[in-house]
């Protein structure tokens, strides 16, 4: 099993549940690590949010009873609120790395000169990076895409200026800012930072269990994200871990999905209470049916599930379903 390291951090495998806004809470992360990832990260968390002492905010980091290794994830576009935030993080909760996002495409984020926006100003990413590499006791990651535009693919030059920064790993969406989540993902430029930098390269971008082994044979990349693939199916990454062992790829069972869409709906609930959780595993539950025969009427019975009690009614009818 091919392994790296963050830093000083081992990560046992290359196989990394990405970051996803309203999604990779503390359940998702869990069920990943239960199935084997070998590193899983934060949804993306507003230092504004944190500097405000916003209580939700807090809420995101990771805790103590997290086993790791988990990444935290930050975003914003005020230096001075970043570098604020990271001894509050650190302060109140437990994580392994601090990730800073410069790759988010999404308008509102884009408008608060966070994300991708951050691309454009290439000395004050790397100030800003140098400064939180300075002020944080965790490694430090970026994760960035190839450029602002098709017109300004930078990708070759902000990865040197974080590695120079002293950025310990550096994670690529192969598309600009401009492509969002459309359009092909440019493997090849992710292969050219790989042999630019000395620090672990990750490679992101549209990549599943079925096209996993072609981009591997480009990239060749130190880790890789799975991000949409692996919502409802956390099993994906013990199923990366048996292909690259050479083991049989098992069945994942409708007995075993119902298992843990109510293991992931426990978690939540201990999370954030039950009529939240219930809200928010409708995301949830609906993909990890995807694929069973004749399932599309509970579906539209569980995204309007609002209690455990109507969650499990719902998966006893799957169940007894042929």
């Amino acid at each position: 099993m091919k392994t790296f390291k963050i830093a000083n951090i081992e990560i046992k495998n290359r196989y990394i549940q990405a970051p996803l806004a309203g999604y990779t809470n503390f359940s998702m992360r869990e069920l990943a690590r239960r199935y084997g990832a070998g590193l899983t990260y934060t949804e993306m968390t507003s230092s504004t949010a944190l500097v405000y002492q916003n209580q939700r905010t807090f809420d995101m980091i990771p805790k103590a009873t997290e086993k790791g290794p988990v990444a935290f994830q930050l975003f914003g576009g005020n230096k001075d609120e970043i570098i604020k935030s990271i001894p509050l993080a650190e302060n109140f909760g437990k994580y392994d790395i601090l990730d800073f996002n410069a790759g988010c495409p999404v308008k509102k984020v884009i408008k608060q000169e966070a994300g991708s926006f951050w691309l454009t100003k290439e000395e004050e990413l790397y100030d800003l990076a140098r400064s939180m590499v300075e002020v944080s006791s965790k490694p430090v990651t970026f994760k960035i895409r190839l450029g602002y535009s098709s017109e300004n693919k930078n990708y070759s030059r902000v990865a040197k200026l974080l590695e120079d920064a002293g950025v310990a790993a550096i994670a690529v969406h192969g598309r600009t800012r401009s492509q969002m989540y459309c359009g092909e993902t440019d493997y090849n430029a992710i292969k050219e930072i790989k042999e630019l930098v000395s620090i672990p390269v990750i490679a992101s971008g549209n990549i599943n269990f079925d096209n996993f082994n072609d981009i591997d044979r480009i990239v060749n990349a130190d880790g890789y994200m799975f991000g949409r693939s692996s919502i409802g199916d956390p099993k994906i990454f013990e199923d990366l871990i048996n292909l690259e062992n050479g083991d049989t790829i098992r069945e994942y069972t409708k007995e075993e999905k119902m298992e843990d869409i109510v293991t992931h709906l426990n978690l939540l609930i201990d999370e954030v209470g039950e009529i939240t959780a219930c809200k928010l595993m409708r995301g949830f539950a609906v993909m990890y049916l995807k694929g069973l025969k004749n399932i599309r009427p509970y579906k539209n019975e569980l995204v309007q599930a609002c209690t455990k009690k109507e969650y499990l009614e719902v998966l006893n009818k799957i169940k007894n379903n042929d």
